[in-house]
């Protein structure tokens, strides 16, 4: 089918064939893993992409203490971050789980703003909700968070941390705290640690993605010096879903 939808490229090799391009410009995706399948490296470059190939800022927001530690699994696939930050193409920044939704939206809005940026990356999103044990709260801050990316109209990566890696549920059949991020996001891809598609030590399946015609199934994938190499589909067309 005719794809006239603006897409926003990863630049990661591969991943772009599976979606028609990319990911919907100024939309929110969620890419869901468990550790080690390769979600934070995805994120680091899907942002240096974005400046080297595309020129668009990014903004990567961690809940993690060590932002050092980050830096420096990119620097192990070559990119080195430090000059793009001094010249606040892609800035990092650290956000304690405590932070509240409006002392969020308020840092948020400055630095977009500043920084023109068009991407942001929120890792890992599942780490805000452990410091909010209600429910409804989670579901909202979530909620709020979202729909303050579409406001900006970036394009937004969202990570979730899971342990099956498939659509937020836990081994009792429970579903995550932030479960409602797989209803709110436009994409949802499932990352796994092991190679399941039969090639590749990893493997991605992007399970959904509104107004795209995408690869369904999982697609094997491995992590080298250059970052993530999404390797060819060896499934046929009828794995392929209409756009949603």
């Amino acid at each position: 089918m005719g794809d006239v939808i603006d897409r926003c490229p990863t630049g990661v090799v591969g991943f772009d064939k599976l979606c028609n391009g990319g990911f919907v410009r100024n939309s929110d995706n969620l890419i869901v893993g468990g550790p080690g399948s390769g979600k934070s490296t995805f994120l680091l470059q899907f942002l240096w992409n974005g400046v080297t190939q595309f020129s668009e800022n990014g903004l990567y927001c961690s809940f993690e203490p060590d932002i050092v530690e980050t830096l420096n699994d990119g620097m192990a696939h070559g990119w080195d971050f430090s000059k793009l930050s001094e010249e606040g193409k892609i800035k990092f920044m650290r956000f304690s789980p405590q932070t509240g939704i409006d002392e969020l939206t308020k840092e948020l809005t400055s630095i977009i703003a500043q920084n023109h940026v068009r991407r942001i990356c929120f890792d890992p999103i599942s780490v805000l909700a452990l410091n909010l044990s209600d429910g409804g709260k989670i579901r909202e801050t979530i909620f709020e968070l979202s729909s303050l990316m579409k406001r900006f109209k970036v394009t937004t990566v969202f990570v979730d941390e899971s342990l099956e890696g498939e659509m937020g549920m836990t081994q009792d059949g429970e579903w995550t705290k932030t479960d409602i991020l797989r209803f709110l996001s436009d994409s949802v891809s499932v990352f796994y640690e092991s190679g399941v598609a039969g090639i590749g030590d990893r493997a991605v399946r992007i399970a959904k993605m509104r107004r795209t015609a995408h690869e369904r199934k999982a697609v094997g994938m491995k992590i080298g010096d250059g970052g993530i190499e999404v390797l060819e589909s060896q499934v046929g067309p009828a794995s392929v879903v209409t756009a949603e």
